[in-house]
């Protein structure tokens, strides 16, 4: 029996045919011989990497189907305007659930396969793509946390009130008629006080500010006042004096009388007129007027 080399065959079955005589063929010999035989193979071979070739046919992963794996499963329209199909099913977009992407996400949450969680305060209610809150009316801020500011109500605080006198409505309805917080009512007391010392003080600011400006500093006049005060004073003991001069030589106040006699140190001669009483010479020839040049000159 003659056997051949089958080294060069990955897949195969052999078959060795041993003859024997037989009287049946006319020249009996021994035939041996070797015949290699390949599986059925898949078009494409790797089943569009979504299957497995199994005797010429491919089996498909979960997800695909055809003769090649080449085709989806999920085929549109079957999720809906809200999603995409996959291999694994409907991908939903952000905010949508369900098999087929037809459900909104549920209050509080979000996002994609609504698995985020809203935070908004006071009632406030989130988008369910993108979670932003939508406040309700009264409330703004990011996360709805903060209330309407004095003067304003509605949806984002977006209206202003219209009561009389300016004074605050409801932020959520505008309502005139309406009873303040308690916390709102101290916050109004404390504006009020603040404001009423600010307008105090600018009104005092604008008062000044028109009052004339004198010209001269405080320290000038003080300077002055003390040199008038000094004037009068030197005035006042040049007048005391003048008094005291005058009343002692009532008959000449700018100058001395003394008789030549008394200078030179004769007695003075009385003259009897005819009326009995003392006399004099002539003044011309017996008196002088004394003075420092006629005492030098003497």
């Amino acid at each position: 029996m003659n056997i051949f080399d089958i080294s060069s065959c990955s897949d195969y079955l052999f078959l060795i045919l041993a003859s024997t005589p037989d009287s049946r063929w006319r020249c009996s010999r021994k035939v041996s011989t070797v015949l290699c035989v390949h599986p059925y193979l898949c078009q494409p071979t790797n089943c569009s990497e979504h299957g497995e070739c199994v005797n010429g046919r491919c089996q498909c992963e979960k997800g695909w189907q055809g003769a090649a794996c080449d085709t989806l499963v999920c085929q549109p329209p079957a999720c809906g305007p809200h999603g995409f199909c996959t291999a694994s099913g409907c991908i939903c977009d952000a905010g949508w659930r369900g098999t087929n992407c037809s459900e909104a996400c549920l209050p509080g949450f979000y996002g994609d396969g609504c698995t985020k969680t809203c935070s908004c305060f006071n009632n406030g209610s989130c988008d369910p793509v993108n979670g932003r809150c939508v406040c309700p009316p009264g409330f703004h801020g990011d996360t709805c946390e903060r209330a309407c500011p004095l003067g304003f109500f509605g949806a984002s605080c977006a209206q202003e009130c219209r009561c009389d006198d300016l004074c605050p409505c409801d932020p959520q309805t505008g309502s005139c008629n309406t009873t303040l917080p308690v916390d709102t009512n101290y916050t109004l007391h404390r504006a009020g006080h603040c404001l009423a010392k600010q307008m105090l003080t600018s009104w005092r600011k604008e008062e000044e500010s028109h009052r004339e400006q004198p010209h001269l500093t405080e320290r000038s006049w003080l300077i002055i006042t003390l040199v008038l005060l000094l004037v009068s004073l030197i005035i006042s003991c040049h007048q005391v004096c003048r008094r005291s001069v005058t009343s002692r030589f009532p008959e000449r106040q700018d100058y001395s009388y003394v008789p030549l006699q008394d200078i030179n140190g004769a007695p003075s001669c009385a003259v009897e007129t005819g009326k009995g009483s003392l006399g004099v010479e002539d003044s011309d020839s017996q008196e002088e007027i004394w003075s420092p040049s006629h005492s030098e000159r003497s």
